[in-house]
């Protein structure tokens, strides 16, 4: 069993390998020595062969997920090596494998995330005097990238991580080294950058990871198209998803390509002072625009909010269209009201989705899902007589899911 467990850590050296026995799971060697310190356990030892016992420390598997995610805000990544099989029907060892890596940016216990923020696992790269960001949030499907050009690119790249409140940061390595001397980097204002392997950005290698996890020939059909370093990491980041996930996520099945002139620019400093999003003085939403505007009633309006917030639109025409509605519904407060009513039903169907992707939905969470879906009509007959372009796009959007719900 030691001799298993040791060839599952030269895997997943960087992890903290939580190795499955009976109830518990046991952490040995020096993951036990580190976890017993972070996680205030008890060390112990165990006899395995060696002249010394080897450290061990244990948590039970029913209340992993709360170890976990202390180790992951930590900033641990932790390894999940399972039983595969029933261990009274094993004849000899009993089969065991890492069925998942939990990273800062790959939580999925939504007792550990916040429903009104976003949650971004991203990818950076620099090559050629371009540089490129790609971010995903797992539990949603949201995946979306940017690219920059000229002698700030990189600045610009962590500028939007800054912005986007990311959890996770892998790049490669030439970006690693042009962004290790930057403020926001070096103080602490940014998850520590990881490396990752040089031939994940490859253009090649790229392409056919995002065609593989959209199921297409070509990527000719997506906004990211023609813009390689964009690509380089979006590709990147669906490879090493794919790596500590163990499964297909189902849910990222599209990208969506952010222009740099679609929107306002606005750096650390700029979101800082205006507090957009967090008081300048004690860094808490309370007294922040966001406080201030955010009468949303789902955690998924919430955070759609905050990214409006944050990127605020730069084309008259996108801010008209968005005005427009508006306007509509501040001239109908009835309605206004009545979709408010109707919204307070409705969970949080894009994190929902995301449990069925992650394989973890659980009976609450399926009739949480069919009463959002069945406010769907009703939604849909308030929105009937709006004549703007944009509630009629969102009405349009609206599909009849009644046999999903009853389902």
């Amino acid at each position: 069993m030691m001799s298993h467990y040791l060839s599952v850590k030269e895997k997943y050296k960087d992890c903290i390998v939580f190795y499955r026995l009976g109830d518990f799971y046991e952490m040995f060697f020096e993951d036990a020595e580190k976890a017993s310190k972070l996680l205030d356990l008890t060390l112990t030892g165990r006899d395995c062969g060696l002249d010394k016992r080897a450290p061990m420390c244990g948590v039970p598997y029913h209340a992993a997920d709360a170890y976990i995610a202390k180790l992951v805000e930590l900033g641990e990544k932790v390894a999940i090596c399972e039983q595969l099989e029933d261990p009274s029907q094993a004849k000899g060892i009993v089969a065991r494998d890492v069925i998942r890596v939990v990273t800062a940016g790959t939580v999925t216990d939504e007792k550990h995330l916040d429903e009104k923020s976003a949650s971004y696992a991203c990818s950076a790269c620099l090559a050629e005097g371009r540089a490129a960001l790609a971010w995903a949030d797992i539990t949603t499907g949201e995946f979306c990238a940017a690219e920059y050009s000229g002698e700030n690119a990189a600045a610009q790249v962590v500028g939007q991580m800054i912005k986007l409140s990311v959890k996770e940061v892998i790049c490669n390595d030439e970006f690693l080294m042009a962004t290790r001397n930057m403020p926001e980097v070096t103080r602490g204002g940014l998850p520590k950058f990881s490396s990752y392997p040089e031939w994940a950005y490859g253009l090649q290698a790229a392409e056919r990871a995002l065609c593989e996890q959209f199921a297409a020939k070509s990527l000719a059909a997506y906004s990211v198209s023609g813009h390689d370093c964009a690509i380089c990491a979006a590709g990147a980041l669906v490879e090493y998803l794919k790596e500590t996930q163990k499964h297909a996520l189902r849910n990222i099945d599209g990208i969506k390509y952010i222009a740099s002139d679609s929107y306002m620019r606005l750096d650390n400093t700029a979101i800082r002072n205006l507090e957009l999003v967090k008081t300048l003085a004690e860094g808490k939403k309370y007294g922040s625009l966001l406080w201030l505007l955010d009468k949303t009633r789902t955690s998924m309006g919430a955070r759609l909010l905050q990214s409006y917030i944050l990127s605020p639109l730069a084309s008259a025409d996108a801010i008209n269209y968005r005005l427009d509605g508006v306007d509509e519904f501040f001239g109908a407060p009835v309605v206004m009201l009545s979709v408010a009513e109707l919204l307070s039903e409705v969970r949080d169907v894009e994190r929902l989705a995301g449990k069925i992707s992650n394989d973890n939905i659980m009976p609450r969470d399926c009739l949480a899902l069919a009463r959002s879906l069945s406010v769907i009509p009703n939604i849909k007959f308030q929105l009937s007589g709006f004549t703007s372009a944009a509630v009629k796009d969102i009405a349009d959007g609206l599909i009849d899911l009644s046999g999903v719900a009853e389902l």
